[in-house]
Formats: structure tokens, C-alpha cells, sequence
């Protein structure tokens, strides 16, 4: 017994219970105070010089590369290391920043050229070789001997007809209904027609539309005289250079197996 109490009773009295309470936050007041006064909890902490690790950091980017910029002081180390991937900041292209090709043999790989005004100043010279597919020459051709091709004269009148240029022989025009020279509309860009007998004959050309148009004879047909031949143009000709026959051609002779007829049409 203490104090006339048993000991049991002691542990479970109110007034035991507050007086150890009151101690116990005595006692931790105490403590804080120290570790305040010996550099405890709430002063700076110093890491100490040494080799050892302090462990895993991070910087605070706020502003990256300006506030909390990382510099290596050191000189990059001689090897054969790749860096990884560089791009460069063409502030100004091709002047502050600019990238120069160096002489040697390495193909560079492909190019395209920026025609901002085309075949001047940008323009492209083929010194040699063979060109295909030119649907158009702006610039005047230079003085030389080189052979440029095969022309003709296209009349003005096909200039709207058709692209491809196709070759229509016929040998000995029929009589009557005629023979079918072409059945799509084409332009006509030159003809000839030849007559092989000694006799005049007689020859109708039209068109294939559902009241054909007659562009050569008429009434009384277009002659041609015995063991001679004619083509497109003046003087005498049959001038059909730049007429359009619509859905087609049909040729009329007025002598069987007399005329050989020859047409380039554009369709």
C-alpha cells in the first residue's frame, strides 16, 4: 500500500493519471530545448567534405539553361563516341547558321530546286542527254548545228482539238457510202490525196455527225485530175489544214480503187 492506496487502485486514479501527464510534457520540453541549442531540429544542416555519395539530387528548371543552368566546365574527352542527335538553330537560314557542303565524291542524296521564278533564277541547263516529255520552250533556242527533231506547222484551228497526233492511209477510196477513215473526232493537221488513173475523179470528204458535213466536193464533188495529186493549202489545194470533223471521217470516190488518201489528224 502506498499512501493507505493499493498500488492497482494507484494506476487507475485520476489524479495519477494527470500528475504523469504533466511529467511526461515536462520532460519533452525539455528535450526540444536542447536539440534547439545543440543545432537539433530547425538550424541549417552542412554537408561535410568527403568522397562519399550524398545520394540522388534534382535542380529545380524554373527558367531551364538560365536559373538553375548545368555547365560542364570540362573540355568534351578525345574518342570515338557518338553524342547523340544536334540540330541547329537557323535563326537566319544559310547566313548566321549556315552549313556548308564540303568537296569530295559522296553522293548527297536528293535535291529539288526552289523554281520561285522558273527557268530564270533558278534555272536548270542540260548539257547533255536526251529530254522527254517537254510540252513547252519560253527561251529562245541557241545558235548551233544540232539537229532539233521532227516539226511541222500545227494549224491554228487543232490548237484546241485533241493530243494525240494519228496517221490515216487509205488505199483506193470506195465508192457510194464511202470508206470510214476515222471514227473519233479529230482535227485535221495535214492531207494528200493521189489520183492513179488517167481519168478525172470525183471526191467527197465529210464528217460523221447525223447530217454529215461535207467539208471537200459537194454537189457536183471535188475533182481531181487524171495522174495527179493535191494536199492541204492554197493554190489549188484542198485546204481541210485545221478543220474539225465531228464524231469522225468518211471519204468518197467517185471511181473505185482510183484515190489513195493520206490524213493526220489530231484526236
Amino acid at each position: 500500500m502506498l499512501f493507505g492506496i493499493q498500488p492497482r487502485a494507484l494506476l487507475r486514479s485520476p489524479k495519477f493519471i494527470v500528475s504523469a501527464l504533466l511529467v511526461s510534457l515536462l520532460c519533452a520540453g525539455l528535450v526540444m530545448g536542447q536539440l534547439n541549442q545543440s543545432g537539433g531540429g530547425g538550424s541549417a544542416v552542412t554537408l561535410q567534405a568527403g568522397s562519399a555519395l550524398a545520394g540522388k539530387f534534382g535542380i529545380d528548371q524554373t527558367t531551364p539553361g538560365t536559373t538553375n543552368g548545368v555547365q560542364v566546365n570540362a573540355a568534351l574527352p578525345a574518342g570515338t563516341n557518338l553524342l547523340g542527335k544536334f540540330g541547329i538553330d537557323q535563326t537566319t537560314p544559310g547566313t548566321t547558321n549556315a552549313v556548308a557542303l564540303t568537296a569530295g565524291t559522296a553522293i548527297a542524296g536528293k535535291f529539288g530546286i526552289d523554281q520561285t521564278t522558273a527557268g530564270t533564277t533558278n534555272g536548270v541547263v542540260v548539257n547533255s542527254g536526251t529530254i522527254t516529255a517537254v510540252t513547252a520552250i519560253t527561251n529562245a533556242l541557241p545558235a548551233g548545228a544540232n539537229i532539233l527533231g521532227s516539226t511541222f506547222n500545227l494549224p491554228a484551228g487543232c490548237s484546241g482539238t485533241g493530243t494525240a497526233y494519228v496517221i490515216h492511209n487509205t488505199v483506193g477510196v470506195a465508192v457510194s457510202t464511202g470508206t470510214s477513215v476515222s471514227s473519233v473526232t479529230g482535227c485535221v493537221v495535214e492531207c494528200f490525196v493521189n489520183n492513179i488513173t488517167n481519168s478525172a475523179v470525183t471526191l467527197r470528204i465529210q464528217d460523221k455527225t447525223g447530217t454529215p458535213i461535207i467539208w471537200i466536193g459537194g454537189n457536183g464533188d471535188f475533182s481531181i485530175p487524171p495522174n495527179s495529186n493535191m494536199g492541204c493549202g492554197a493554190n489549188g489545194g484542198m485546204d481541210l489544214g485545221g478543220v474539225v470533223m465531228a464524231s469522225g471521217i468518211t471519204a468518197i470516190a467517185g471511181t473505185a480503187s482510183a484515190l489513195n488518201l493520206h490524213l493526220l489528224t489530231r484526236e
